[in-house]
């Protein structure tokens, strides 16, 4: 964990802990960098961090305030963190379908920006958020940054593996929304049925060097499913 997470955990900490409250103004960026005894980038960035996890608001001229804590099991749809990193206070679980070696179809070559001849590491599974099926998740990992993949990695938090294992440092992702209908695929998956509504989203994932690495379409479980998005001005 880099020096600006862990001061981002702390802090978190000292909000869920309830040493600060929601209206509350955090200390100045120049005072965290004394108390911190770090850099004054090091701290603007544990502030990024903790705001777009929509736990502070910081008003140009005004400071630094805590905002209200986000309502326990709803997924912050706008992280480019895991599930498991989201939702770390519920059991999430996986059923994987299958982990193979594919040649994508060229509109997913395109968006990895990887050759037409390549192949990519393909996963299919079911998510489940204690014991209730909570999307199908498919997706496609560009090998160049993704370097090896199996089942029993895909069971666990990919997200830990690629970012703990492999030491890639996650940047951005693109999210592009849509509501439909089930299959009848998608509906024998999540344990519903044909027809029925379903909240559909892809998301592509970038290194912070740009470099797109994952590409995955989720389909959530309309009854199981509830989202958080932290927007600010």
């Amino acid at each position: 964990m880099l020096k600006y997470e862990q001061i981002a955990s702390r802090i978190s900490s000292l909000i869920e802990d309830g040493h600060y409250e929601a209206g509350d103004k955090l200390p100045s960026v120049e005072i965290l960098k004394t108390e911190y005894d770090v850099s004054k980038s090091t701290i603007i960035n544990a502030l990024k961090n903790l705001e777009k996890e929509g736990m502070i608001y910081q008003a140009r001229g005004s400071g630094i305030y805590v905002r209200n804590p986000k309502r326990d099991g709803y997924l912050n749809l706008f992280t480019a963190d895991g599930f498991s990193d989201d939702l770390k206070e519920h059991d999430v679980t996986s059923k994987i379908l299958k982990v193979t070696e594919v040649k994508p179809e060229s509109y997913i070559q395109n968006q990895l920006k990887i050759p037409e001849n390549e192949t990519v590491y393909y996963v299919e599974r079911i998510r489940y958020v204690d014991g209730k099926v909570f999307c199908i998740e498919t997706s496609y990992f560009n090998k160049n940054v993704v370097l090896y993949m199996n089942e029993e990695i895909a069971t666990g938090s990919i997200f830990h593996y690629i970012e703990n294992n492999l030491k890639v440092k996650v940047g951005f992702t693109d999210i592009y929304f849509k509501v439909d209908k089930l299959s009848k695929d998608q509906a024998e998956k999540l344990e519903l049925s044909e027809g029925e509504p379903s909240l559909e989203y892809t998301q592509i994932f970038y290194t912070s060097t740009g470099v797109p690495f994952d590409y995955s379409d989720i389909t959530f479980h309309y009854e199981n499913s509830r989202f958080y998005i932290p927007s600010i001005k």
